[in-house]
């Protein structure tokens, strides 16, 4: 676990300096995906605020989701995209309240999380910015990373915000997609927002690797938190209870029948196949791309990379951020290795349906 734990540290100091990079390059392909293959759309803009529920809200794109939770005093935000969309946060907070921003929190250390809080802490000096104490130190980490980015106050595994109707929980259930992910309970409108352990209703992408680790988190979340309706993923749009249980049924079904193929010497895409085999998969294993996700890849291409993670786990191999990414998994005198078909990137054609969505 210590080696996917440094892996992690690195891909996030990475990351924050890429991110920054990127922002000025049209059409460049967001940090930490593969600039290689064909042209990829940029990352799309923040749109128009949603609301949820009650006094529950959500901007999609500009990287990940941000939460927008409207109480008496102020507005809570959880993450705050990346560097460079703190304007249009602010913009579409105002469109629903004059409040003022009093509590940020971050999901994980990742620049489409995390970029935007630094704006909104200038804007707002006395912003408390909350985050788990693995979430700071993957930040801290970063040699070239932004000190306005680091916490105010930090929590291990578990910490409440607030009282009453206006109570917040956070949850840290180990390491998955990063060694600090939090998950967000608003009890008031039985809401979960789940970073990205749960984005675009897919696999979780898995840079630190985790392929095991991602199977554990997901069934102690769904194990401790109760009376939820509504699950608000990462990335992409709303999904519900049911849906946060199907995929912890699959990080677990995922990690079974990669190492069965493994013991039986199988290449990996035979335990993809496994899982398309079960209909309660289906929607994870999705052949499209999703809207917003245009520099990315298919469902069941990131199940492929999961699996792949998976064989160099088992066989006490580094899997590196590129298998994570889509490289394809060399063969070793310990298993065989991967159908590059299986992780290519996305056609054009399947670029243009995607973005005419």
């Amino acid at each position: 676990m210590k080696s996917k734990v440094v892996v992690a540290l690195l891909l996030a100091g990475g990351l924050s300096a890429a991110a920054v990079a990127q922002q000025s390059q049209p059409g460049a392909a967001p940090a930490g995906r593969p600039a290689a293959g064909p042209p990829r759309a940029t990352l799309p803009p923040p749109e128009p605020i949603e609301h949820i529920t009650g006094n529950v809200y959500k901007i999609f794109g500009g990287g990940g989701n941000t939460l927008v939770v409207v109480q008496d005093k102020g507005v809570v935000l959880v993450d705050t995209k990346m560097p460079g969309n703190g304007e249009a946060i602010l913009n579409e907070v105002r469109k629903v309240t004059d409040k003022p921003i009093t509590t940020i929190i971050s999901t994980h250390s990742h620049p489409d999380h995390t970029g935007s809080t630094d704006f909104i802490r200038e804007r707002y000096p006395n912003v408390r910015i909350i985050m788990s104490e693995g979430t700071k130190a993957e930040l801290a980490a970063n040699p070239r990373g932004n000190p306005a980015l680091l916490p105010t106050e930090t929590y291990k595994d578990r910490l409440t915000i607030g009282e009453g109707s206006e109570r917040i929980e956070l949850y840290h259930t180990g390491v998955g997609h990063t060694g600090g992910d939090t998950f967000v309970v608003v009890p008031s409108a039985k809401l979960l927002f789940m970073g990205d352990v749960m984005a675009w209703n897919m696999a979780p992408f898995l840079p630190a690797g985790g392929a095991a680790a991602i199977a554990d988190e997901t069934e102690r979340l769904v194990a401790a938190v109760k009376d939820i309706d509504i699950v608000v993923e990462g990335h992409g749009h709303v999904n519900d209870w049911a849906g946060l249980v199907r995929l912890s049924h699959f990080n677990r079904a995922l990690i079974n029948e990669a190492r069965a193929a493994y013991d039986r010497g199988d290449a990996p895409g035979v335990a993809v196949a496994q899982l398309q085999k079960n209909p309660e998969f289906a929607p994870l294993l999705d052949t499209h791309i999703k809207k917003g996700l245009e520099y990315g890849n298919t469902p069941l291409a990131r199940a492929h990379m999961n699996v792949n993670i998976a064989y160099t786990e088992f066989a006490g191999e580094q899997a590196g951020f590129g298998i994570a990414n889509g490289a394809p998994l060399p063969a070793t005198d310990k298993h065989k290795g991967s159908d590059p078909k299986d992780t290519a990137p996305p056609t054009p054609e399947m670029l243009a349906a995607a973005v005419a969505k």
